[in-house]
């Protein structure tokens, strides 16, 4: 099941300065899998020291024949080590069950190496889905892709809690596709989402665009990835300009605010029902 997949961007990207030593050991020019590479990999991978050389070379083959330089191959296997441990027909696989994403190869190949967890997925046709979905509201695959650049658990999360972030960033901030797409927001819990935009509003930051607006027309609010992709204390202090416990006392009443709300509309709801 997708939905069973974790997907964890900061250590994806606390790995990056440790992968950096890989993309001077493998430039893409070489072809070859050296045994320096391999030691540099384990090293960053212990883990990856319990694989043969053979294995090394037969999984390193694999990826080669399907398009992934030497660089990419050492990112993905110190980045999923369980790959090594996978027949070349598994590994093929799961490369079939992207392909037919039709992102095409060169940005499939930026996904994979940036997330290599996304291997381990192996329902195809609950994958074509989840795509097919998104494509549906973001309009192109390269949007798509996009988007699951900045949030790759994307593919894991239910279509009704996509659905519910995408109205809202679309139809209440009235944010459009290509900056959503170029921020991490879908990542972000739904309530947090809501929490931080509403904050905006009442400190009177953020003002949504009218409705037939001019998307090109400058404005004065923050880009979405600015309020979303950050830590609770940085959107407070250099978003908002307000202390971190400043917005934590908001966080607490606004629940409560909707709390009651909800609580309210339960109420008419059951009396209008008796009536």
């Amino acid at each position: 099941m997708l939905r069973k997949l974790l997907f964890n961007t900061q250590v994806v990207l606390k790995q990056q300065p440790k992968l950096h030593h890989i993309r001077h050991l493998a430039s893409p020019k070489i072809l070859q899998l050296e045994q320096v590479h391999i030691d540099e990999a384990i090293k960053i991978e212990p883990t990856l020291s319990i694989f043969s050389p053979e294995i090394w070379r037969r999984a390193h083959e694999t990826f080669q024949n399907h398009g992934l330089e030497t660089v990419n191959f050492l990112r993905i296997v110190t980045g999923n080590p369980a790959v090594l441990k996978r027949t070349p027909d598994k590994i093929i696989n799961s490369l079939e069950i992207w392909r037919a994403c039709q992102f095409g190869e060169n940005l499939l190949h930026l996904l994979l190496t940036k997330y290599p967890e996304l291997l381990d997925i192996s329902d195809s046709h609950q994958l074509l889905s989840q795509i097919g979905f998104i494509k549906s509201r973001v309009s192109t695959s390269k949007n798509v892709w996009k988007l699951l650049m900045n949030s790759p658990d994307l593919i894991a999360q239910p279509e009704e809690t996509v659905e519910e972030k995408l109205n809202f960033i679309i139809d209440v901030m009235r944010v459009e596709v290509p900056e959503l797409a170029k921020s991490a927001a879908l990542s972000l819990p739904f309530s947090e989402l809501r929490c931080r935009h509403e904050f905006l509003v009442r400190l009177g930051l953020f003002k949504p665009r009218p409705l037939k607006a001019d998307p090109n027309e400058p404005t004065t609010n923050h880009k979405l990835y600015q309020i979303t992709d950050t830590s609770e204390k940085s959107f407070a202090t250099k978003i908002c300009h307000v202390t971190l416990p400043e917005y934590e006392a908001f966080k607490e009443l606004y629940a409560k605010e909707l709390e009651r709300k909800t609580r309210k509309a339960k109420e008419e709801e059951d009396s209008s029902d008796e009536d």
